[in-house]
């Protein structure tokens, strides 16, 4: 599951990163507009879809790390190193996700002329790096996530309850 998430933040990014091209490269006219609008409509589809199911799967992981701990009564390790990695991308994933949203209302704006072009480039430069950021974050936290849910296996690893849990929580994860 963490591959196919952070496939579908790095399509997204990719997608903000040609989005963007593409506004320099545009001519005048509805048909440049209508494809630079597009594009943009589908990228902030995908980053707003990818960073959500990020912070929903960290957090679904977090609370059947924690029930599987209070059950087998192995302390609280496990929840406290859960919230630690969520404290280190939640703020990042939040910020990223207003910057995505905000830029694609900002395009209207400067299509219309209410606000500065200049407004929605920088805040589209702006936007593109922090999702660069927020995805290198995504990379290293899911990552360290599936060596607790291993951690946690191995545990387990002698309770088939416990390891049929993990199994399942892995194989979404």
């Amino acid at each position: 599951m963490a591959i196919a998430l952070l496939t579908l933040a790095a399509m997204g990014t990719l997608g903000l990163g040609g989005t963007l091209v593409h506004g320099y490269l545009a001519g005048p006219g509805p048909a440049h507009l209508r494809h630079h609008f597009l594009a943009a409509l589908g990228s902030t589809f995908l980053l707003v879809m990818a960073h959500s199911f990020v912070m929903f799967f960290l957090i679904a992981t977090g609370v059947e790390l924690n029930d599987l701990e209070r059950a087998r009564g192995w302390g609280d390790s496990f929840r406290r190193r859960t919230i630690v990695l969520k404290s280190r991308v939640f703020p990042l994933m939040t910020f990223a996700l207003l910057l995505v949203i905000a830029n694609f209302m900002l395009g209207a704006a400067a299509h219309t002329r209410a606000l500065p072009a200049w407004v929605h480039e920088g805040l589209a430069w702006a936007t593109l790096v922090t999702c660069l950021v927020t995805l290198h974050r995504e990379y290293r936290v899911l990552g360290e996530n599936n060596r607790l849910i291993a951690e946690a296996a191995s545990r387990g690893e002698d309770s088939p309850e416990v390891e049929g849990r993990l199994d399942q929580a892995g194989a979404n994860g």
